[in-house]
């Protein structure tokens, strides 16, 4: 029975535990988007985070199941592209929509957004063409994410400076195409997975 719904739909032989959870991770940048559009920008950093904690679960999950697998891999890619790289883009549009910020400002953070989008783009096809069993070659894109989100949801929530999100996108856009080697599963996931945790529960919150 199996191996005949699997030559019906072949890709579904790659259906696991951890291409399950990257695919809920897409499913939380949905969400993202339709909150984007309706200006709920609390629930869109409240997606976005678990869709980063997707990303964090995932990989944790394949190593232990050992279902590390290259299919996984490239549907782990695309999903991060689309939450980590667009979304925020999608984001910043959303920001200034519902804001009547002085056109320079504009200017500024959609150029930046643009270059960290741009960056994002060439770190995940390096990621994908480059071996490294060990390390990150490059600030990792889900964390540059929630960097960035935070850096966004400080400028709506609590009247930061536009420059300063703006600031953030070009530092994060440049150490993910730098060269930096970070360890894979180490200290670098683990504070990043109890930001994510630490942010979520701000979020709600606070608003």
């Amino acid at each position: 029975m199996r191996k005949h719904f699997v030559r019906m739909f072949p890709a579904l032989k790659h259906l696991n535990i951890p291409n399950a959870i990257t695919t809920f991770g897409m499913i939380c940048g949905v969400f993202a988007c339709f909150f984007i559009v309706h200006g709920e920008f609390r629930m869109v950093a409240v997606f976005l985070t678990l869709a980063g904690l997707m990303d964090f679960v995932d990989g944790f999950v394949a190593t232990k199941l050992n279902q590390q697998t290259t299919f996984g891999k490239y549907v782990d890619t695309l999903v991060d592209f689309f939450t980590c790289g667009i979304i925020p883009g999608f984001l910043v549009i959303g920001m200034i929509v519902s804001d009547a910020a002085p056109l320079h400002q504009n200017v500024i953070i959609v150029a930046a957004m643009l270059y960290y989008t741009s960056c994002a783009l060439w770190r995940l096809a390096y990621y994908n063409i480059v071996e490294a069993d060990k390390y990150f070659v490059g600030l990792p894109v889900p964390g540059s994410m929630m960097m960035v989100t935070m850096s966004m949801w400080a400028v709506m929530r609590f009247a930061v400076p536009i420059y300063f999100s703006a600031a953030v996108f070009l530092t994060i856009g440049t150490l993910m195409v730098s060269g930096i080697k970070l360890p894979k599963y180490g200290l670098w996931q683990k504070i990043m997975s109890v930001m994510c945790v630490i942010f979520l529960i701000l979020v709600l919150a606070v608003g």
